[in-house]
């Protein structure tokens, strides 16, 4: 599971890079411009323009929404719940008798054992968004 965590972590590492590389902002579709829709970068020059057309006002508004700022946000808070998963379920975590066991008592602790696995899954599913690069393994997907 590990190295699911790991992974994720570089795919965040590498989106923000790429975040902090871009213009800051603010981004704000706009409107229609000689050639298109546009998308200003928040300073004189800076910007793209998209097709004069439905898809092209919609794609506009589409690169707008997520500037940089967005992304660094969508960031930190993929980051946070990594962070809040502590040690994550290796197991099958639908199979009964997979618990660990309490090295104190000797018992086995589901509900423990349960928010490893939501953590486990948590982490699955913020990879999806990754599973097209280089990497990623198909045995994560949820």
């Amino acid at each position: 599971m590990e190295d699911l965590v790991q992974w994720l972590s570089a795919q965040l590492n590498d989106d923000e890079r790429i975040a902090r590389e871009a213009t800051p902002g603010p981004w704000a579709q706009s409107g229609i411009g000689e050639y298109g829709w546009g998308v200003s970068f928040g300073r004189n020059g800076a910007g793209v323009e998209a097709d004069d057309s439905d898809q092209g006002r919609a794609d506009a508004e589409h690169i707008a929404e997520h500037n940089p700022a967005r992304v660094l946000r969508e960031i930190e808070a993929k980051r946070q719940l990594i962070a809040r998963g502590g040690p994550f379920c290796t197991s099958d975590c639908d199979e009964p008798g997979n618990e660990p066991m309490d090295p104190d008592t000797n018992w086995a602790t589901p509900l423990e054992h349960h928010l490893d696995c939501d953590a486990y899954t948590a982490a699955a599913v913020l990879a999806l968004p990754y599973a097209d690069r280089p990497g990623y393994k198909e045995n994560w997907r949820p």
